[in-house]
């Protein structure tokens, strides 16, 4: 399975003017499966660490979950997620949450100025990472408070109602990307793959004192996820919505969110807690084509 070297996005590390990194090609786990499947935040679809084989599109291990949309196409895009710790899956809560979008429908040719916005709740708080050949920007607003909608049809992250992250958030975040044009086990034509890893919070519960010394950003409760892409002159398109619940047996469950036309949504309503959010992903697997292990 090749993958041709891209400049699409890019990673920062640390801060938002910090060390440069690019998705490349060549490199990953293609070949023999490991005994310990390691995830590298490189843009490729690494197999050992996503799926059974290369010709089976299937999560593979009971800790990935998978979801696919209608998106361009029946079935056309297809997201993975998974816990890891040192790029490495437990069975214990993991340190890093590891995502992978399939994007089937984006083909090569289309892609030059492309940016994506990974979308998610954490507790009290929304954030958007913003993923372009720059770099990453990352923005949080309060969750009460629904983001403006810009004339593509993305998130408008001019709108005063977005902030963005200090040194410091961006340091305990840990935010990494990738991308690259490649093939896969769900999409035999070479199109866009995502790669995204951020940290979790592993000290909820530790003591009374450790919601003022976490060890990641992101929270384990049910929280909402999107992701969608666009670019100067394009519509923006949501690839996948879903509520992600993290497990502290090292699994992820995950509940697609479908919206009009049996479509994934841009953004979650804002309300307190989650039993809205559950509610609409439960309606959603009506319409979903959902595979999870």
């Amino acid at each position: 399975m090749k993958h041709s070297l891209t400049k699409l996005f890019s990673l920062k590390r640390g801060a938002m003017r910090g060390a440069f990194l690019m998705a490349l090609a060549g490199i990953g786990f293609a070949g023999a499966a490991q005994a310990a499947p390691i995830h590298v935040t490189d843009g490729l679809f690494g197999l050992e660490e996503w799926t059974v084989s290369a010709t089976n599109g299937a999560p593979a291990r009971s800790t990935v979950s998978s979801a696919s949309f209608n998106v361009g196409s029946p079935g056309g895009t297809r997201f993975y997620v998974e816990q890891s710790t040192g790029g490495a899956p437990g069975s214990t809560l993991g340190h890093t949450l590891n995502l992978m979008y399939d994007l089937g429908s984006f083909k090569p040719g289309g892609t030059a100025g492309l940016f994506t916005d990974v979308f998610f709740q954490n507790g009290a708080d929304d954030y958007v990472v913003h993923i372009t050949e720059s770099g990453i920007q990352a923005f949080e607003k309060d969750h009460d408070v629904r983001s403006p909608v810009d004339a593509a049809g993305g998130f408008d992250l001019s709108s005063p109602v977005w902030s963005l992250l200090d040194a410091d958030e961006l340091a305990l975040a840990k935010f990494h990307a990738g991308a690259s044009i490649g093939s896969s086990p769900n999409y035999a034509d070479p199109h866009l793959i995502i790669e995204f890893d951020l940290s979790i919070d592993t000290t909820a519960g530790a003591s009374p004192f450790a919601a003022l010394a976490p060890d990641g950003l992101y929270k384990t409760d049910p929280a909402f996820w999107s992701g969608s892409v666009g670019g100067a002159g394009r519509p923006t398109i949501v690839v996948g919505s879903a509520i992600f619940t993290l497990t502290s047996n090292g699994a992820v469950t995950v509940i697609p969110v479908i919206g009009p036309g049996g479509l994934p949504v841009l953004q979650a309503i804002p309300e307190p807690g989650t039993l809205l959010l559950l509610g609409a992903g439960l309606l959603g697997l009506i319409g979903a084509n959902r595979r999870r292990l």
